[in-house]
């Protein structure tokens, strides 16, 4: 039994644990497991230091880069590319191993093309979707999101793959930069995230979040300048950092991730709340209020959308908003409305407070101007960091 069913299953049916039993053996497994992972690196011998000298895949067939942090509930720790024809079927662009390392966990699901926008003959077509993560030095890895095919020699190298989301089928396979991993296509895009612990972020409360998000990189980061010139070619942010960021907790102010008080869980996605700078239009305020959503497997959130709104006039930054600023109120626009519509009419107006420096009051009134919002209400909401 893999450990996602161990940690997963009810404690309730283990009829003959107390509560406390049930904890206690829940805590034991995740050292063994731990202790496991950590025995099975070592057996790799990695470097200290690495470099990636390849391209992903092939750029003439993308049409842009994607920056890591996409922003629908707390930022994505991953970036990618997005195809210039997502819909060949069977998959043909290739996937290249950008560095010498060793594949450690393939995963296997599934997925359906239900896209108006696909042509007529892929659609309703399923198709394999791969997880595959990456491990370059030992302290440095990283994954490849939405492979649809794998390589010849990944195939016959992995043995039998366990499928089903979030099985893991731990390998240990040898590539070299520039080897063809795997194809895609249907798939919209190619997701490629990676992390360094070298390089751990702030956040406020990092216990929320699990090691390898804190340490999220750009993979960018690791390219001679020639290859990262390629990327950037296709790339449509041009704030600074190019690939993107994750991390926007700034101490004692609005700026950052907030959670529901109560919250326990990164996955209770309706529980969060962000302030942070559009992962594309980087000089651009975005507020997303997630609480639209549903907790569990982000997978029930397909067909579902936030509250992602940009706010009007751009002003005042969340990392200038302290205790000392008191309320404050910002008119918001969905932001594709705001992108694309001349003289968008304001949406609604936030309103939020620092009560200190980890607390916060919050409060939506959709369709109200700032002039009409004169405080809060009982339906106002209390997050923390």
């Amino acid at each position: 039994m893999s450990l996602e069913n161990l940690m997963t299953q009810d404690c309730k049916t283990m009829n003959t644990l107390k509560p406390i039993i049930c904890i206690i053996a829940i805590l034991l497994l995740l050292v063994y497991f731990s202790a496991c992972k950590e025995s099975f690196l070592d057996s790799l011998d990695l470097p200290d230091e690495f470099e990636l000298t390849h391209l992903p895949t092939d750029l003439s067939q993308m049409h842009s880069f994607g920056p890591m942090g996409q922003i629908r509930v707390i930022p994505k720790m991953h970036g990618g590319f997005y195809l210039l024809n997502p819909y060949t079927f069977p998959p043909t662009v290739p996937v290249f191993a950008m560095g010498d390392g060793y594949i450690i966990n393939i995963e296997q699901e599934f997925r359906t093309v239900v896209d108006h926008h696909a042509p007529e003959e892929v659609q309703g077509i399923d198709y394999d979707d791969f997880t595959m993560d990456i491990v370059y030095s030992k302290h440095a890895g990283g994954y490849y999101g939405h492979i649809t095919a794998l390589s010849d020699y990944i195939l016959e190298q992995a043995g039998e793959i366990r499928k089903g989301r979030g099985v893991r089928n731990q390998v240990k396979i040898k590539v070299t930069a520039g080897q063809v991993i795997g194809y895609v296509g249907p798939h919209p895009g190619l997701d490629i995230g990676m992390y360094d612990h070298e390089r751990e972020h702030y956040f406020a409360n990092p216990s929320m979040y699990g090691r390898d998000y804190r340490s999220a990189v750009c993979y960018t980061d690791y390219m001679p300048a020639s290859l990262r010139e390629e990327i950037w070619a296709i790339n449509p942010r041009t704030a600074e950092p190019r690939c993107g960021r994750v991390a926007y907790d700034k101490e004692g102010t609005l700026a950052g991730n907030w959670f529901l008080e109560g919250t326990t869980e990164i996955t209770q996605w309706s529980r969060q709340l962000v302030f942070v700078w559009h992962e594309l239009y980087g000089d651009q305020i975005m507020i997303v209020d997630a609480s639209p959503l549903v907790d569990g497997d982000g997978m029930l959130n397909d067909g579902l959308d936030p509250y992602s709104l940009f706010v009007k006039g751009n002003s005042p930054e969340p990392e200038s908003i302290t205790v000392s600023s008191g309320t404050v109120k910002y008119e918001v626009i969905t932001w594709w409305r705001a992108l694309n519509l001349e003289n968008p009419a304001v949406e609604g107006t936030v309103l939020v407070q620092l009560l200190d420096a980890e607390t916060l009051q919050y409060e939506w009134f959709e369709g109200k101007l700032a002039e009409e919002v004169s405080g809060f209400t009982p339906n106002s909401k209390i997050y923390v960091r």
